[in-house]
């Protein structure tokens, strides 16, 4: 009889093994009692669904029946880190790493759009249809990118994960709201625009760390890459958000990003 997996076992089919391999041993549960010193009527309502134990009594009943619990821990652990991905899910982690290329070249071209914008025009103003260009699929690709993400973190029960997604995707939808909103208004003071960029930077901090939360939880998972990742952009949300520290990560947004490619393309042939 296969007793994989106990420690994991929800009730009642905890309590049914238990009896089955008290039976198998040949013990009565007034004989197991005497063996593992725990109360009868506790047993007699293990047995029968009633209860759910701590991991400590599982151990002694185990250990009283005879069976090497260090390898059912063992198992209840592995089985506790593996994520198991459903082809729909493999399927949305395909289309996330190579929309994880797009998202870094439109990052790159916004980039270049908005240094070109703030040195040629005057701020945010007259730069109404470049930003609309080229943040339109910008937000595509990150939606779609974003998604790999949230099946990874359903995958692994990883709520944190799963909102970080929600909340990093309308965070950009507001800093890309701002833009706009400055490109069409023509704001005379430049305080106005100085504050505007200051917002912006700061709920990209917020965002990027938010992530990073929910990336590094995945490490027990998917190895020591989402560690590097997941620490990167806690470090790259911070320095946004002291702002004086912003234009040296921006320059390090794009390095991270080809990481976080690299580690949604190998998430996806891990699991496969």
């Amino acid at each position: 009889m296969k007793t994989e997996n106990v420690f994991i076992m929800k009730q009642p089919e905890l309590g049914k093994k238990i009896s089955e391999l008290r039976k198998q041993k040949g013990f009565t549960q007034e004989e197991l009692v005497e063996q593992c010193n725990i109360n009868v009527r506790t047993i007699q309502r293990i047995e029968a669904g009633d209860v759910t134990p701590r991991s400590y009594t599982v151990r002694t009943i185990l250990e009283a029946l005879g069976v090497d619990t260090s390898i059912f821990f063992k198992e209840s652990i592995n089985e506790e880190e593996h994520i198991s991905l459903s082809e729909k899910q493999k399927k949305v982690l395909s289309i996330a790493w190579i929309s994880g290329i797009f998202f870094a070249i439109f990052a790159i071209v916004g980039t270049i759009v908005e240094f070109y914008l703030v040195s040629y025009y005057e701020g945010f103003n007259d730069g109404f249809f470049p930003r609309i260009a080229w943040n339109i699929p910008f937000l595509i690709a990150l939606f779609f990118f974003l998604r790999g993400y949230k099946e990874l973190g359903s995958a692994a029960k990883n709520d944190t994960l799963v909102t970080a997604t929600y909340v990093y995707f309308i965070i950009e939808i507001v800093m890309f709201t701002i833009a706009i909103i400055m490109s069409i208004f023509l704001f005379e003071e430049s305080i106005v625009e100085i504050l505007s960029g200051v917002v912006i930077a700061m709920l990209f901090g917020v965002s990027e760390i938010i992530l990073g939360v929910g990336i590094l939880k995945l490490k027990d998972h998917l190895g020591s890459l989402t560690q590097v990742i997941g620490i990167s952009k806690i470090v790259l949300g911070v320095m946004l958000i002291t702002i004086f520290l912003a234009p040296v990560a921006s320059i390090l947004i794009i390095p991270v990003l080809i990481l976080e490619i690299a580690f949604m393309y190998n998430a996806l042939q891990k699991l496969s």
